[in-house]
């Protein structure tokens, strides 16, 4: 191998180990050059090299020593002579070494060895060849050269320089030792070397030797040449795999889905991102149809022209929500090649956005709620104690004592909706302590088992802590108060149904989530994001009040609270507090 010269650097044997990383097995464009950067190019380009020079070595020897053998034939030679038999050698032994080298070409290894064994196997065919030939007049000394021009495409300037020398020694012996006889001169054709006399063979080793010089200096120019354009290859493909590294760690630290689909529709990149979002594995949506696993995104590409300019939206991918921007994806030319999509999930967003609104809303409708309750209550007032005068005279007769009875109830009913109203509109501060969840709700069922209204209904606590409990710190008047109006809730559901409810009450990592479940009617789908607005109700006789008070309790407590549904399937209100265990 070339050492460093004073302008050009060979290329290291090892490559450029800083860009070895796993290869993924996809059908990405730019897997071929991320499998060259994994691998180690200068090892490659050797490997590519010796391969090239194998193939020429074959096909030379087959040829000209296969022309030889047929001119041997045409001249009536004997082709059983010493010369014939070692020329057939020489070939068998070529193809034997090809063999070999390939053999040891499949195999992983340091190339330079095998490198400086096919030179030094070409040097010695070349001395054999020139020798049995003829020597100093043999007519293939350009053998030699080949071998330099050889040398200088497998190991650069040094080796140029080395064959070069050693095929000018070659050449020497060969041509000097058959020409005094000391080397045995194999019959032929050819004229012996002793034969010639001191001015000829001078001439003729002056010839030789100029040619191999000659073409030895312009291997060593070719090999300076050579090697700098593989070390600026290296270069270039270093860089270029630091390029591909960034732009893939780039791609991979995306906090967005990003795709690439061609003018097909079909998907040529994905991140991690887009993966976990779609819920798709990478190694499977590669080369696939974007519509086959993500139909929304697919039919947002069909809305817009393949040349638009990016384009934003939003589209539903099962229940996310997801915020798209598509532009047209350009090659150097400019030219569109396929589409870009970016895409986030907004779903959380629009949930927080939603919650505001219903916050607003809410606080609005409170304030309101409040002037109005204090504004009726006084009034109310004065009606209830003017009836209770009018009820105590002794004057009233009959049907006058049923309609102030009457007037006294809607009186009740007309405070407790105000009381409710006050309660959700200005609620008491919260007196927190810890206390078992499990032990308020039996509480709570107790008193409602007393319950005359709701006698037909069978309410069943599946406790699944046993006797352990669920620790909470909140008011436990105010969890009762839940408990209450979302157990009347449901019993009122189930009474249109099968008249069962179930309680149950579990821990869920760092939470306690408290389930009520009905078999009754259940909720129209359009319904349950209106379930927790004040004064929506589907009862004749409800205020819509209790569920507003139920989660504006619950959002104080720092918990949650949800419904789920299907019609004719019965509803499930579930609300999750923090669990909080006894320190």
């Amino acid at each position: 191998m070339a050492q460093e010269s004073n302008n050009t650097r060979e290329p290291s044997d090892e490559g450029v180990t800083r860009n070895k990383r796993p290869v993924r097995d996809s059908r990405a464009p730019a897997d071929s050059l991320s499998q060259l950067a994994a691998g180690n190019p200068g090892h490659e380009d050797l490997r590519r090299r010796l391969t090239y020079l194998m193939a020429f070595r074959v096909l030379l020897i087959t040829l000209v020593m296969g022309a030889t053998t047929v001119l041997y034939w045409l001249s009536d030679a004997d082709l059983t002579q010493p010369t014939a038999l070692i020329l057939y050698g020489v070939i068998a032994t070529t193809y034997l070494l090809t063999i070999i080298y390939a053999r040891a070409l499949s195999k992983e290894g340091d190339y330079r060895e095998l490198a400086l064994w096919q030179v030094a196997g070409d040097l010695a065919i070349a001395t054999i060849i020139v020798h049995v030939t003829g020597g100093v007049q043999s007519a293939y000394t350009f053998f030699y050269p080949l071998a330099v021009i050889a040398s200088a495409v497998v190991r650069y300037q040094r080796g140029a320089i080395l064959v070069t020398m050693a095929a000018v020694l070659l050449f020497l012996a060969v041509a000097f030792l058959g020409w005094i006889e000391v080397l045995p001169t194999p019959g032929g054709p050819a004229a012996a070397p002793s034969e010639l006399g001191a001015l000829a063979f001078a001439r003729a080793l002056g010839l030789n030797l100029a040619a191999i010089v000659g073409v030895g200096a312009m291997a060593v120019q070719l090999a300076a040449q050579l090697q700098k354009s593989s070390h600026d290859l290296e270069v270039h493909r270093s860089v270029a795999a630091d390029l591909l590294t960034l732009h893939e760690d780039i791609v991979r630290c995306l906090t967005s889905g990003l795709v690439t689909v061609d003018l097909s529709g079909r998907v040529l990149t994905m991140n991690e991102t887009a993966c976990e979002i779609l819920g798709s594995p990478q190694e499977a949506v590669i080369g696939a149809p974007l519509e086959q696993f993500a139909p929304q995104l697919a039919s947002a590409l069909g809305g817009s022209p393949i040349d638009q300019e990016s384009r934003r939206g939003e589209v539903r991918h099962g229940a996310l929500i997801l915020g798209i921007s598509i532009s047209p994806l350009l090659d150097h030319t400019s030219e569109a090649i396929g589409r870009i999509i970016n895409f986030q999930d907004l779903t959380e967003v629009r949930q927080l956005e939603e919650q505001i609104k219903r916050a607003e809303r809410l606080t609005a409708i409170g304030t309101m709620a409040a002037g109005v309750a204090h504004e009726i209550r006084n009034p109310l007032a004065s009606i209830s104690g003017s009836i209770e005068l009018l009820s105590s005279s002794p004057s009233q007769d009959q049907d006058s004592v049923a309609l102030m009875n009457i007037v006294t109830r809607e009186i009740e009913r007309l405070n407790s909706l105000i009381t409710e109203l006050l309660e959700y509109a200005s609620p008491r501060a919260p007196s927190i302590m810890h206390f078992d969840v499990c032990e308020v709700i039996r509480d709570t069922l107790r008193v409602f088992a007393q319950n005359s209204e709701f006698s037909s209904v069978v309410v069943e606590f599946l406790d699944d802590d046993g006797e352990r409990g669920l620790p909470l710190r909140a008011d436990p008047e105010k969890i009762r108060q839940v408990i209450w109006n979302l157990l009347r809730n449901s019993a009122e559901a189930s009474g249109e149904g099968g008249n069962h409810v179930w309680v149950s009450a579990t821990r869920e990592s760092d939470s306690v989530v408290i389930s009520f479940r009905d078999d009754g009617p259940g909720i129209a789908k359009e319904l349950l994001d209106k379930v927790f607005d004040p004064f929506f109700t589907t009862k004749s006789k409800g205020s819509g009040l209790g569920l507003a008070v139920v989660q504006s309790t619950i959002l104080d407590h720092q918990g949650e609270v949800w419904v789920e549904s299907e019609e004719n399937a019965g509803a499930s209100f579930h609300v999750r507090l923090p669990y909080a265990p006894l320190s």
